[in-house]
This record gives C-alpha cells, structure tokens and sequence, in this order.
C-alpha cells in the first residue's frame, strides 16, 4: 500500500500541478498563500481514495482528475482554517509554520476560503462533466459541509471541553468531522464513475468506518508519537481539554476497537472480490498506522 500510495501522490501532484499551470492568478500574497497551503506536502490520503474509488468502477485516475484536485482544495483549506488561533491554534502542519504563521491571519482566512471556491471551480471544469458529476459535487458539498466535516467541527468548537461526551457523541463527532470527507472523496468519486446505488451505500459504510479508524489512529498518536514524526504539535486534545475514543477506552482498548471498525469496513466491501481489493488494502494500512 506504501507503493500505491506513492504513485497515486505522484498522479496527484501533477494533475495539481496542471491545475496551478492553467489557472494563472496575480494578485499577492494570497495566491502565494493558496499554493504555500496545499503544496506543502501530506501522503494525499484524500486523492488516493478517489482514484481507488475511479478503480473501483473500472476508470482510471485521469478521469477523476478534477475531482480529486478539489478534494485535496477543501481539505487543504480545512487545514488552514483548523489551525488559526480561533480554532485549535496550531503553528506547526507537516513540519512547516502553518499557514496563518507563514502568512499572517488574515490572509490564513483569504487563503482557505480561495481553496474552497477553487475546489468547486476545479470540479465544474471537469471535462468529463455530466449528471454524475453534478450528483458528486452534490454529494461534497453535503458531507464536506454542515451536515457532515464543518457540522463536526462546529461541535468540536462549540462543546471547548468534552469531559461530559459519551463514546458515541465522540464516533458521532469523528464521523462528521473526519469520515465526512473521506466520504466527499471515495464516495463521491464512485458516484461520479456511475456506481448502483447498492454500491454507493455499501462503499459509504466502508468510509464512514475507514474515517472513524483515522480519526482513532490519529488520536492514538497525539499521545505516543513527537512532533518531529508528526510534523504538527502533539498532545493538543490533552492542552484543548478534547476528550477522545482514546481518553474513554485507554490505548490498548482503542487499539481493538479500531480492529473491530476494520472488520465492519472490509464485511461492507468484501463482496465485490477483485475490485475492492485496494480498499481492504488501504483500511488495513490505515489501522496499522499505529504499530
């Protein structure tokens, strides 16, 4: 899997690349702000799933260029927007200044929300643009925003300390803010290829799993990793007074549940054999983050 997902960031970079060549834009320092956020380095975790999710449905990556493009623009600027002051106010992301740090706040805001208008610009372009596309772009919007990754992050702001969160307001939290856009970029992509509708519902099952993983995984390692590994600060949800899966069900607990959200997510997808091969892959690579 470290193999595939190399040669899809590699995919993905240039089809960025192209994007960036095509669009053009003078006005400073904003565009430089814009660039800075989103070329600054990640496995592209989010463009993988969409290609998987192309692959899936028999297309290539090429075809959901675009789509994976404004996948990675609106989880970019999410990115920027999380680490303001007002936020979770971090100055380290992927071993870099954050962007507010590098650029200053006010144009951290102007950065990410070009990002986001970008995205959509980036989708509508598409020169495969049809009615799927249309139902695709519906389909992000919807879970990239109040109803699904914003909607989890307004909880995540609006409850500063979790200490009073059952386990199942923080899944419910962790599927809004982190499966939402994996949710965006998987399913979105097979919606975009044609998918059934059985196909769509058994592949957002798998997401919204495969979310819940990543954000546990995630969790776990704010507490035993460094920020020399990370690239970003650690034990934020300790300094926030953020309660996790991890705070409710200890390190070693969390560990198995994540191997139980595994076995949920590859049940929802194993009976499309061949085909979904690289998602089981990808599932059990992101649970294995962690070891």
């Amino acid at each position: 899997m470290k193999k595939t997902l190399e040669e899809y960031r590699l995919i993905f970079l240039s089809q960025l690349n192209n994007f960036f060549e095509s669009y053009g834009c003078d006005i400073q320092p904003v565009y430089d702000a814009v660039k800075y956020s989103i070329e600054n380095g990640g496995k592209r975790i989010r463009p993988a799933f969409c290609y998987m999710g192309a692959q899936f449905c028999g297309k290539n990556c090429d075809y959901v260029s675009n789509f994976a493009v404004g996948i990675e623009m609106i989880h970019s600027y999410s990115l920027v927007h999380d680490d303001l002051p007002c936020m979770d106010n971090d100055v380290l992301r992927r071993g870099k200044p954050t962007t507010h740090v590098a650029y200053g706040e006010g144009m951290a805001v102007l950065a990410g929300d070009a990002l986001l208008n970008m995205a959509f610009e980036c989708f509508l372009a598409d020169k495969n643009f049809d009615e799927n596309t249309l139902k695709a772009v519906r389909y992000v919007g919807q879970n990239s925003g109040i109803k699904g990754m914003i909607g989890g992050q307004c909880i995540d702001l609006t409850n500063e300390s979790k200490r009073g969160f059952t386990l199942e307001e923080i899944r419910n939290l962790n599927r809004l803010k982190t499966s939402g856009l994996i949710k965006s970029a998987l399913v979105g992509s097979i919606i975009k290829c044609g998918a059934t509708e059985e196909e769509v519902e058994d592949i957002e099952t798998y997401a919204s799993k495969v979310g819940e993983i990543f954000q546990i995984a995630d969790d776990i390692l704010d507490k035993t990793s460094t920020s020399s590994i990370l690239g970003k600060d650690v034990n934020k949800d300790s300094q926030n007074d953020k309660v996790t899966v991890v705070d409710i069900m200890g390190i070693e607990k969390a560990r198995a549940f994540m191997l139980k959200l595994e076995g949920e997510a590859i049940s929802a997808i194993e009976k499309y054999g061949e085909r979904s091969k690289k998602l089981v892959d990808m599932c059990k690579y992101l649970t294995g983050r962690i070891n």
